[in-house]
């Protein structure tokens, strides 16, 4: 009698019409060069970081388009490459309007919240799928380390938690001081 030997299923690659058609599962995070990322929902320090930058951010809405929690960017159609990004801002110049599926102009600035979970390898790729897309400006924040890393037009710069960073045009924050506000809500439970 043979034994039986179970094969692993072929990985999937996701095209731009399956992305069309919604044939993409809804717990599929990413697709990279077709293939799919999934990650684990963001915690709550996460989404106050989120929301409270997106806030800032809003002060804008005048001239910009501003995007949060986990907004599809369709970095290229082949290979399909469709990153998620928390925080997107766009010249109301550049984009028409709110996009009813994915964001397929390059905005001007994202803003991305890491989780424990993200490996160096994985944010390294993000950051370079972005500068090649033509991202202008991004920042990274970095809770567990409490540092700011921004990368844009003229480098690659580290912020400390007590250093102010600007995201856009006067709207800057500290870091320690938004951590802080985390530790307050905390304590009020």
């Amino acid at each position: 009698m043979k034994e039986a030997v179970l094969e692993s299923p072929k990985e999937r690659i996701w095209t731009y019409e399956d992305y069309l058609n919604g044939r993409i599962p809804s717990d599929v995070s990413e697709v990279v060069k077709g293939k799919e990322v999934r990650k684990m929902p963001a915690g709550g320090i996460h989404g106050f970081l989120e929301a409270v930058i997106t806030g800032f951010l809003l002060k804008f809405k005048k001239f910009y388009i501003v995007l949060s929690g986990e907004v599809a960017l369709l970095i290229s159609r082949s290979p399909l490459t469709l990153r998620g990004a928390d925080v997107v801002v766009i010249s109301k110049d550049r984009l028409k309007g709110v996009p009813k599926g994915a964001v397929e102009v390059p905005p001007d600035l994202v803003v991305e919240i890491a989780s424990p979970s993200d490996s160096l390898p994985y944010i390294l790729e993000k950051i370079e799928d972005y500068r090649g897309w033509g991202i202008k400006r991004q920042v990274w924040v970095f809770p567990e380390d409490r540092r700011v890393v921004v990368v844009g037009e003229k480098g690659v710069k580290v912020f400390g938690g007590d250093d102010e960073v600007e995201l856009l045009e006067g709207v800057k924050f500290r870091l320690k001081e938004l951590l802080k506000e985390v530790e307050d809500e905390g304590s009020r439970s």
